[in-house]
Formats: C-alpha cells, structure tokens, sequence
C-alpha cells in the first residue's frame, strides 16, 4: 500500500510536473473502479488544466481548473508512473493524457485501485493535520477495547496510518501492536502522538533524499521493523512477524504489552 511519505512525495513530483498542464485525454480501463461514467469524468476534467496535487489520507487527489476533484486510492498491488512523450503505455488501470504529451499511468494487475470524482471531505483527521490533537488521541483511546494497531489502521478513526509504519510507529513508542488502547497509560499515549508525528516527518524528508524523482510506494529500506529482510531492530531485538486477519504484524519483545 502507498503510505504517508511515499504519496507527500509523489503529490509534491506530479504538481511540479503537470501544474498547468491541460489534461486531454482519459483512458479508464475498468469503469467499476470509478465512482461516475467515462462520459461525466471526462465532461468535468478533460480540456481543463490541473492547478494542484495533493495527499489526502491514503489517496492522492487532483484538482481542476474546473474545480473538479479526482482522487485515486491505490491497492497494494497498484504501481504510478508518468510516461514519457511518445512512449509506448503498458497494459494500465487508468491513463491521464496531459498537454505535452506526458502521462500519468496508474496500472493494477488486480484492477482493486479506485477512484473518485468529486469525493466528499470528511471530519476524521488526517495524522498529519493540525485537528489530529493529543485531546483527539486520548479521546479516542478512553473507552475502547481494541488492539492499537488495529486502531491506529482505521481510516474511520484517524486517515493516512498504514500496514508498515503503524508498526514503526508503535515500535518507536514502545507499544506492542497488540496492547489493549484503553489499557494504555496516559505519558505513553503522549509519547504515541509525539511519535506518530516524528516518524512520519522524518520518513517524507528519508523520501526526498532516495526517491527525489520516484513514484514508488514502500522502500522498504526505510522501513526499519516492517520489513522481511531485516532479523533484528536498531536496538537488537529480534523482529517477529504473525498474520491477523491477512494483516502482517511486525513487532519485537521490546515493545511493552498494554492488557
């Protein structure tokens, strides 16, 4: 799945690239991964410049001159990349043709990617925006009996936390992935939403530095728990890994256990 730094980094590549540039063309492969038909999506974006990229949550949204609004949210078996003037588009999911030539080419072997036009905002709040508040985080940990990395996963409780850095988060802070929210103590919540902070900023600077023109999900050379070829943590604690619900939990006995 693509995650917070990977999309802040892709968002930030495709403004740069394609602000004010007319978009011509739109080639959706599979009209079910769409929220209208062919005809409104291209009646609203088509022969209209793109004024701004941006993430929202887990997806990546793009608005019109026409103050339409595109988003896209990937699966993890989706891949975007722009193609190049006169190259050749491999079997894709869907095709943005913009003046010049270029393309952006979201492609899914699982056709599982979707997309919306005109999606609704929400009051759920992203990790990184200012209405995720320490008060917001303990509120929603008073009275719940969930596993936290459960929780900090639900894109109905807090958008943009994902599979692999809800388990960097949680190993920086401490926490076992499966510790009961409600049992966690307050100086440790703190600690949760300091950390959710750092990690995620650290991580889209990490971004910059490898992938400054890549539109890559996950490296998993960042990724210091979540990560198959790692065996042990930065602290020497040897890295286990167990499937719940056809989630994979990365974790060590480092991590306290909150029941």
């Amino acid at each position: 799945m693509f995650e917070i730094p990977y999309l802040e980094n892709c968002a930030e590549i495709l403004e740069k690239r394609f602000k004010n540039k007319v978009l011509q063309k739109v080639d959706l492969q599979c009209e079910k991964s769409i929220n209208v038909s062919r005809e409104i999506l291209s009646e609203s974006i088509v022969e209209h410049e793109l004024k701004r990229v941006w993430r929202d949550g887990l997806s990546l949204r793009l608005q019109f001159k026409s103050y339409s609004v595109l988003e896209l949210s990937f699966s993890t078996s989706a891949f975007i990349q722009v193609i190049e003037q006169n190259l050749k588009a491999d079997p894709f999911l869907l095709n943005l043709h913009f003046s010049g030539g270029s393309i952006i080419s979201v492609k899914d072997t699982r056709k599982s990617s979707t997309f919306r036009l005109n999606p609704i905002n929400t009051d759920i709040p992203d990790a990184l925006s200012k209405e995720f508040t320490f008060n917001y985080l303990i509120g929603l940990f008073s009275n719940k009996s969930e596993e936290i990395k459960c929780v900090l996963m639900d894109q109905n409780l807090i958008r943009g936390i994902g599979e692999a850095y809800a388990d960097e988060i949680l190993w920086y802070a401490g926490i076992s992935p499966f510790s009961i929210v409600s049992k966690i103590p307050l100086v440790k919540v703190k600690l949760l939403y300091k950390t959710i902070k750092y990690v995620f900023i650290d991580a889209i600077k990490q971004v910059r530095k490898i992938n400054p023109i890549g539109y890559n999900k996950t490296d998993n050379n960042l990724l210091l728990i979540h990560n198959i070829s790692k065996k042990n943590s930065p602290t020497g604690g040897m890295i286990k890994m167990k499937v719940i619900s056809d989630k994979k939990v990365y974790y060590t006995d480092e991590q306290y256990l909150y029941i």
